[in-house]
């Protein structure tokens, strides 16, 4: 006896298709896998020259500060434009999915913001503090900025 032949569902009662239950969301098309064009090897090397050369930079300093504002401000330019290649979205979000990580943003959002009002003392770091000596040493800076990057440009996507 295969599944198909397990009376479930709607399927099994109205003879027609599945309906989809409350709640589910439609998934989004599949990603094919391509070639990386010139274009796209160009852009990787210039995002790794970049990683490297931001990665250099003094932390917390005026042109680590530009190394970062700079691709940002790109990216939203990317993101703006309406020939941008998206991902599809989903019909809608599961809000038993959605509010954990909810929860989870203001509670950090708010932990940072207390720590940083009251001047990042040792009982009540900030996460830039707490991260400070897993990026000191300018090959870690460089592959936070490429991680920083990469995930810029995914969240473009979306």
């Amino acid at each position: 006896m295969t599944q198909d032949s397990l009376p479930v569902g709607r399927q099994a009662d109205t003879g027609g298709t599945p309906a989809r239950p409350p709640g589910a969301t439609s998934a989004p098309a599949r990603l094919r896998p391509t070639h990386p064009t010139h274009t796209m090897i160009t852009w990787i090397m210039v995002g790794l020259g970049y990683c490297l050369i931001a990665g250099s930079l003094r932390r917390l300093t005026a042109p680590a500060e530009l190394a970062t504002l700079l691709p940002g401000a790109a990216l939203v330019w990317y993101a703006q434009r309406p020939a941008t290649p998206r991902f599809p979205a989903p019909d809608r979000l599961d809000t038993r999915a959605v509010l954990p990580w909810a929860v989870l943003l203001v509670l950090f959002g708010v932990w940072e913001l207390y720590a940083a009002l009251r001047g990042s003392t040792p009982a009540h770091p900030t996460l830039s503090i707490l991260m400070g000596p897993l990026i000191d040493p300018p090959f870690a800076r460089a592959a936070g900025y490429a991680l920083w990057l990469a995930g810029g440009v995914w969240v473009v996507r979306r």
